[in-house]
């Protein structure tokens, strides 16, 4: 029976001897935590705490909420100022900041965390001020490019649209890419330069090596000039009825290098601008009014005044026809032919800046000539003969 009852005793101590095991595993653990993360505060990393890293990015969370606030207010007092003002120009900044200012306080955090920290790498701290400079630059330039596609989108797209000029819509995206071009080359120049680095050396090798490849690629260039050339005059645009460099028909296409031109037979030919540039140039979609020169031959049997009535009868289809313009209009008795009485007639046709206009208006003309001349007994001569057969004299005997 004692054994029993020693050996019930000892049962009941074994859980509160395990609560007790476990209090003391959770406080070894919590040590254990407790003592990681006071050597992880108390680590250095590149020169500073953890603490000093925190604050780092509380100072870059904290200038974006306050560059976000900066662009609510400037936006919703901005737009009641731009609502009073005749151009569009403050809404073109309102739109063009935005992203640029949340940028501009990202490196406002940067640099306001950076004195939280204590660095000891001398790259970075004898680098950082420059980064500082090339970061503005990037954000400068990034609001640049944003203003010069406000601009296009809100002024210069909508004057093209109200000129007639195909050309200036087509010329839009040339001058939008070169300004781009321009502004980003221009920064890069700048941010070498805040590095220390020596731009006038990289001038100087991109003008010689501008220069062997102008040397190189000359024919390149030349129609590159011919197409800047053609952009910037308008001898004619798409759509246009020209002859040029021995082609004439419809230009469907000009860039900068080439221009397309597809001739009345249907036949697309590509022409390179400097050709073009440096042939003549007839635009006939640009003439006023395109002229139509033809000859009438009517039979040498036509009396005196029906040669009167078919020119009346000419005079009076021209005149009445609504797509020609009759004010320079010439008919008149031309020459006596082989066989015909010929009447020389010139009238012209109201340029619509189509070529087939043209000739469905002659078509028109000449049908009514057939009508009216046959209605007046006018008949149309066509090349005769005429054989006199006479009796030869007799021989003497």
């Amino acid at each position: 029976m004692a054994g029993k009852a020693c050996f019930s005793g000892r049962d009941n101590q074994s859980p509160q001897r395990n609560n007790f095991l476990n209090k003391d595993f959770l406080t070894i653990k919590h040590i254990k935590l407790s003592m990681a993360a006071d050597l992880f505060l108390a680590a250095s990393y590149f020169g500073s705490e953890p603490g000093q890293y925190g604050l780092f990015l509380l100072s870059i969370i904290g200038c974006i909420i306050g560059a976000k606030i900066l662009y609510y207010f400037l936006k919703k007092y901005g737009s009641i100022i731009a609502s009073k003002t005749e151009t569009e120009f403050d809404d073109v900044l309102i739109i063009a900041i935005e992203k640029p200012l949340l940028f501009a306080g990202f490196i406002a955090g940067v640099y306001v965390g950076y004195q939280f920290l204590t660095v000891d790498v001398a790259f970075i701290s004898s680098n950082f001020m420059n980064a500082i400079q090339a970061l503005i630059i990037l954000d400068i330039m990034w609001f640049a490019l944003k203003i010069v596609d406000g601009i296009i989108e809100h002024f210069v797209m909508p004057l093209a649209a109200k000129t007639d000029s195909k050309l200036d819509g087509q010329f839009i995206p040339v001058i939008r890419k070169l300004l781009k071009a321009s502004i980003i080359f221009i920064s890069a120049l700048v941010i070498l330069s805040s590095f220390g680095i020596d731009v006038l050396p990289l001038l100087a090798g991109l003008g010689i090596s501008g220069l062997a490849i102008a040397f190189a690629a000359q024919k390149t260039v030349e129609d590159l000039f011919g197409g800047l050339s053609i952009f910037t005059s308008k001898p004619f645009v798409v759509g246009d009825m020209v002859k040029v460099a021995g082609v004439e028909g419809t230009v469907e296409s000009i860039g900068m290098r080439y221009t397309r031109i597809r001739d009345l037979e249907g036949r697309l030919n590509t022409l390179p601008n400097s050709r073009v540039a440096q042939d003549l140039m007839v635009n006939i979609s640009a003439e006023p009014s395109r002229k139509v020169s033809m000859t009438l031959g009517v039979t040498y049997g036509t009396s005196h005044e029906k040669m009167r009535k078919a020119i009346q009868i000419l005079e009076n289809i021209v005149k009445n026809h609504p797509d020609t313009d009759h004010k320079n209009m010439q008919i008149t008795f031309k020459d006596y032919g082989d066989f015909s009485l010929n009447i020389g007639m010139i009238y012209f046709v109201k340029n619509f800046r189509d070529g087939e206009k043209k000739f469905h208006v002659m078509g028109e003309i000449n049908l009514e000539i057939k009508k009216q001349f046959k209605k007046a007994g006018i008949e149309f001569a066509f090349p005769t003969q005429s054989i006199y057969i006479g009796k030869m004299p007799s021989a003497k005997k």
